[in-house]
This record gives C-alpha cells, structure tokens and sequence, in this order.
C-alpha cells in the first residue's frame, strides 16, 4: 500500500460515512511519515485497520461490510479495510493516540498510529511479517530503541499477557499484575534490543 491509497481510503471512509476523524492502527500507518515506502514489507499490506470515533461496533462491523476484504471496494482497488476496535492494538502504549498523525483528505482525516507505538504493537504481535515490517522500519532510521523502551513502560499488562506468563514460566499461581509487566517488557525489550539502525 502506499500514501495516495490511504488517502483514498480515508476519503471513502468519511465520506460514505460522515466522519470527520478515525484512528488508523495497522501498517498504513506508517505512509503517515514514509508516504513513498520502499517495496517489501512496508509496502505489503491490503489493509487499514480503523477506529471509529467513540469506538463504535457497528460502525466497525459497517465499515468491514462495505469496504472489507472480499467487498466491491475490494475488488475494484485490490485493498480494504477493516474496522477493528480500541483494544485491538493490544502491546501498543495506553496513551497511543495523544501522538496519532493526522492524514487529512478533504475534509477527513485519519489519525495515524505514530511509528514508535505502531512498532510496539507489531513486535508484542511476534509475528513473522510483524517482526520483519520493524526491521525495515528501523533499518530506515523512523524508530529508536532509547524511544521504544521508554514507551514499553506504558503497555498496559492484560490477562492475556499474564496467562502467557503463566504458559511460559510454568507456574501455577495466579500471575500478578507486576509480574505479567515485567515478563512482557522482557520479552519486548529483548526484541527491541534486536533491532538495527538507531539507539
């Protein structure tokens, strides 16, 4: 994907819609900042995943409808979209979206995951194409790890994150909050510590 499609999407999510604003939390974030990506995994991507204002279910359920994989708007441009809700960016910092970009199109504007928090998101994802999207945006000087280890203290633990404490270390008592924290931000700490480019 890269920036003018964003755009089309931002315009064609305002404007059969009517909303002024969204939050826009997957790759296409990046066109935010890196408007031309190189080709490879910054360009990959099919889909935007967008917030709707006051986290609307429906209106996420509507958008994945009309605009989602396999809709006409699919078919005809080769990209969708994908409305998704707040807890969705499960390892991005609580306070992501005090330093969302805006990308106004008209009189719409998709509020963009900034490029520290989104690689946050995607390294505590774990997946392959997660990790491989990091590298190349580290590789690209948009992120550094002093940055993104400030930031990792902000990742709120859930239960999810504790049961994958309880998984991993073996142990059979109730996992606290603490220490669901402190295996999460080992975990991300050592991914973040594998990243080339800058400190």
């Amino acid at each position: 994907m890269y920036r003018r499609q964003l755009e089309h999407v931002i315009l064609e999510v305002g404007r059969r819609n009517d909303l002024e604003y969204f939050y826009i939390i997957s790759s296409a974030a990046l066109l935010a900042v890196l408007p031309d990506p190189p080709e490879g995994a910054l360009t990959a991507t099919r889909d935007v995943d967008i917030i709707p204002p006051f986290d609307d279910d429906r209106l996420a359920d509507r958008l994945s409808w009309v605009l989602g994989e396999g809709s006409d708007f699919d078919i005809e441009h080769g990209y969708y979209v994908q409305g998704v809700s707040w807890t969705t960016p499960l390892y991005a910092p609580k306070d992501w979206h005090l330093r969302a970009l805006p990308v106004r199109v008209d009189r719409y504007t998709g509020l963009c995951m900034e490029a520290h928090d989104l690689a946050l998101s995607k390294l505590g994802a774990g997946r392959e194409k997660d990790l491989e999207f990091v590298q190349d945006v580290a590789r690209l000087e948009l992120i550094q790890r002093t940055t993104l280890l400030e930031r990792l203290t902000a990742v709120e633990t859930t239960p999810e994150h504790r049961e994958a404490t309880h998984r991993i270390t073996g142990e059979r008592r109730t996992i606290s909050y603490s220490s669901g924290r402190k295996f999460l931000q080992a975990q991300l700490g050592g991914r973040i510590s594998c990243l080339a480019g800058r400190g």
